[in-house]
């Protein structure tokens, strides 16, 4: 024995014992060091230098649910760029005004959309006879601020002021005025251009049929260009209110309200959650001095308080019981005279809440004849309260009988029920609002009414029918008018039937078929954290020194990219909190992964490969082996299927125990056992997590593609990796390999005699290219988001894009053209 402690293995027992107690130390550093990182990246504010850019060809409305990308905007000024842009194209054509519909109404992607509101101006105004002519991109604010000197007031529209007229008039609005119904009973005559460029004039006595088609019609039968309007004295209004039980309201309404000419507006709110009561809010024409001397309501004022109590009413019952018992009773104290046209002109600024990140406010609205008040309200109460939706108004307005608009609301007298809410933003918050608002449907046509189609499209098309009995005759109208469907927006996608798509409910009956439309942003930096391993297993390749790698640079540009796809994402599409979490969470692991790894490798590993004279050993060589290998199977596969174990066991058994660089090879072979034992068990972990939450994950994304007419007698064989799933009509659904092998099947699209139409139900998507740093990109026919170093090779930059799915194929084969390097296109 005491041979054999003085043996030649002491010495390296004492080596092994101090390396394993320094290996242990330095975990325990790197842990604190994370701790603190991971709060710094929680409390991180963002990429300040980064300005998001708005996408220009995303067409989204107020509520940022439905982002659209059309294939081209246009913003005309004259009738004639109107005409012209008709005449020098031949496909889709969506209408846009102050983009307050709520689903989708006035965009369609890939389409030529055209943009009113630069379409501005008051053509003509007489004030004896008070009538206004106006081109229908101008704001009702902005034909207030024109009218107001010479005492005029619009005779009817809508509560908010920044709606455009020609928007207003294709949903055919209301607004709270007393003996007056729907808009088209304030409206002298229109212009409209038609599919061929030609104009058309209409009124009640001239072509009626285009008269009553257009007003309510959504833009589907032409563009309105111009529109004559019945106007109506300025005068004063004086305030009242009073509350009341909601059964006392349809009696009251009737005895007091509904035939009292010196009411000018008139709306009653019903209290959420119990909607038991309501107060009456009524504005009384008055020969009393003003109270407010402001004609119109300033522009751009400051609406923080009002927003603030909005957020604080939404937020709970206790929020709604503070508004109905002490905000409204104070607010509404004090006496109040203002004229007509201070209280017609409100700013939706007032509503507008800091982001629509994680939540958003919506509108529904139901209409009711009036003289089925009592039986539609407990049906509305018993809805809300079992669905627990967060409603934070119902205005009662009323409206007289409309029955000459094709697709009128008003078929008899009604009482439109206005229904203020708040939702979040994901998928199952949508659900959950479109299944109480198809209970509130059914009940409105059950009383005899319908339901208001400004809003998200999530009516059955039977329900659409039942609510709008004159829709066929509207569709024949706009089949005579517009025979080449030119006219389109996701409304008339979905309930127009000669825009039916074929193959809807075979994409429908596809489980994974659908993707949200901003993950193809979202994943940008979930996919840093493969380009990041073949970037370090380069490095590795090219020689370069593991102690030396820039793993903080790495954590930064995570977090950058992290900053700016979420600036991006909420600049222009619905928020996804669920992929959020998911990058906050493999946001801070990878930060904590490479904190440990980078403090390890500037100590410990600097050291040995100091005194390895910087040469590499067997096991830096095996490393680079196993990198290279976890960067391949990542670009196909889910991370946690590495056989990190087995390359573990490697180490040791394929590189020997003793040579030269002993120290070197010693700490290779701790600290690489250490990193990949702890990954292996890590990745088990996640993998049964993933497995048990998710089940087996589908690994192929879906798209509509249409064979490209040719000379060829030969019909052109999909791309090799892709599967026909379905046809119908023109259309081929297919699909193809999710993840790398995504990036790589795709540009065979763009040599085959393919077109791909959608992917994953979207109409862009996100590329990103490998280039020199200054490299310009700006000859493709693509938008530039952003673009960073790499962060091993400064004098490289990844430049991403975003592109419409129609124009990708032109793309892929411009930037082979260029010599720039295709890096990858983000799946969903």
């Amino acid at each position: 024995m005491s041979e054999f402690a003085g043996s030649k293995w002491v010495r390296p027992f004492k080596v092994f014992w101090a390396l394993l107690r320094s290996l242990a130390a330095l975990f325990i550093f790197a842990v604190v060091l994370s701790l603190i990182a991971t709060a710094v990246v929680v409390i991180r504010s963002g990429d300040d230098e980064y300005v998001p850019p708005v996408i220009p060809q995303i067409v989204n409305d107020v509520t940022h649910l439905n982002a659209v990308r059309v294939g081209q905007v246009i913003a005309p000024r004259t009738v004639s760029e109107i005409q012209q842009a008709l005449r020098d194209t031949e496909g889709r054509v969506s209408i846009g005004g102050g983009r307050y519909s709520q689903g989708g109404q006035t965009a369609y992607p890939d389409s030529l959309h055209i943009d009113m509101r630069n379409f501005n101006k008051v053509l003509s105004l007489d004030v004896q006879n008070k009538q206004v002519s106006v081109q229908s991109g101008i704001s009702w604010r902005q034909l207030q601020a024109e009218i107001d000197p010479h005492n005029l007031s619009v005779k009817i529209m809508q509560t908010y002021a920044n709606f455009t007229v020609g928007g207003s008039l294709s949903v055919n609005v209301h607004g709270r005025y007393i003996g007056e119904g729907p808009l088209v009973g304030s409206v002298l005559g229109l212009k409209l251009v038609l599919a061929d460029g030609s104009i058309v004039s209409a009124s009640p006595t001239e072509n009626a049929d285009i008269f009553y088609g257009a007003i309510g019609g959504y833009g589907g039968l032409g563009v309105i260009v111009e529109a004559t309007l019945q106007l109506e004295d300025n005068v004063p209004v004086e305030r009242r209110t009073r509350v009341m039980p909601v059964e006392d309201y349809a009696k009251y309404f009737r005895e007091a309200v509904r035939d009292n000419n010196d009411v000018v507006f008139h709306n009653a709110d019903i209290y959420p959650p119990d909607f038991t009561a309501l107060r009456d809010v009524s504005w009384y024409a008055s020969d009393k001095p003003v109270t407010e001397v402001e004609r119109l309501i300033a522009k751009d004022q400051d609406y923080r308080i009002e927003v603030a109590l909005e957020k604080f009413v939404a937020g709970s019952d206790f929020g709604k019981w503070t508004r109905q018992y002490l905000i409204d009773p104070i607010l509404y104290y004090p006496a109040k005279v203002v004229w007509r046209n201070h209280e017609a002109s409100y700013d939706v600024a007032e509503l507008e809440p800091e982001d629509r990140s994680q939540y958003t406010y919506g509108l529904r609205e139901y209409f009711v004849p009036v003289d089925r008040f009592d039986e539609f309200v407990p049906k509305m109460r018993d809805i809300f309260q079992r669905y627990k939706a967060n409603i934070i108004n119902v205005s009662v307005r009323h409206a007289k009988a409309d029955t000459n608009t094709l697709l009128s609301w008003a078929r008899s007298e009604v009482f439109a029920f206005v229904v203020y809410y708040r939702q979040g933003t994901d998928a199952a918050a949508k659900d959950a609002v479109g299944a109480w608002s198809s209970e509130m449907i059914d009940a409105a046509i059950e009383a005899g009414g319908a339901y208001y189609l400004p809003y998200q499209l999530q009516a059955s098309t039977e329900q659409f029918k039942a609510a709008y009995p004159q829709a066929n005759d509207f569709f024949g109208l706009k089949w005579r008018l517009d025979p080449n469907n030119r006219f389109v927006n996701m409304l008339w996608a979905k309930y127009y039937p000669f825009n039916t798509d074929l193959m809807a409910a075979t994409r429908d009956d596809i489980g994974e078929y659908y993707r949200p439309v901003e993950q193809t942003l979202l994943t940008i930096p979930e996919w840093y954290l493969v380009f990041q391993p073949k970037e370090y297993a380069d490095y590795l390749a090219d020689g370069g020194d593991p102690s030396r790698f820039p793993f903080l640079a790495s954590i930064d540009e995570y977090w950058a990219l992290y900053d700016r796809v979420m600036s991006l994402s909420a600049e222009n599409y619905p928020a996804n909190s669920e992929y959020r979490t998911m990058l906050r969470v493999i946001g801070v692991s990878t930060t904590l992964e490479y904190l440990a790894k980078g403090a390890y490798e500037a100590s410990l590993g600097r050291l040995s490969r100091w005194s390895a004279d910087g040469e590499d050993t067997a096991e830096d060589k095996l490393i680079q082996q196993a990198h290279r290998a976890y960067s391949q199977l990542i670009y196909d596969e889910p991370w946690y299927e590495f056989d990190f174990a087995g390359w573990r066991n490697r180490i040791w058994s394929d590189t020997p125990l003793w040579g030269e660089h002993a120290f070197r090879k010693w700490e290779r072979k701790l600290f690489f056992s250490a990193e990949f034992g702890l990954k292996s068990l890590y990745a088990k972990l996640i993998k049964y997590a993933a497995q048990s939450t998710y089940g087996e994950t589908d690994k192929r994304i879906y798209l509509t593609a249409q064979r490209v007419q040719s000379n060829s007698i030969r019909l052109p064989k999909e791309p090799e990796g892709s599967e026909v799933v379905a046809t119908g009509g023109d259309d081929y659904i297919m699909s193809v390999p999710r993840w790398g092998g995504f990036t790589e099947i795709l540009p065979k699209f763009s040599i085959s005699e393919w077109t791909i139409s959608d992917i994953s139900g979207n109409h862009q998507i996100a590329v990103s290219l490998l280039v020199d740093k200054d490299a310009d990109v700006s000859s493709l026919g693509a938008q530039e988001l952003f673009r960073s170093s790499l962060v091993s090779k400064e004098q490289r930059a990844r430049v991403i894009l975003m592109v419409a799915v129609a124009d990708l194929a032109q793309l892929i084969v411009d930037v082979q053209g260029a010599g720039f390097e295709l890096e990858h296109i983000y799946d969903y």
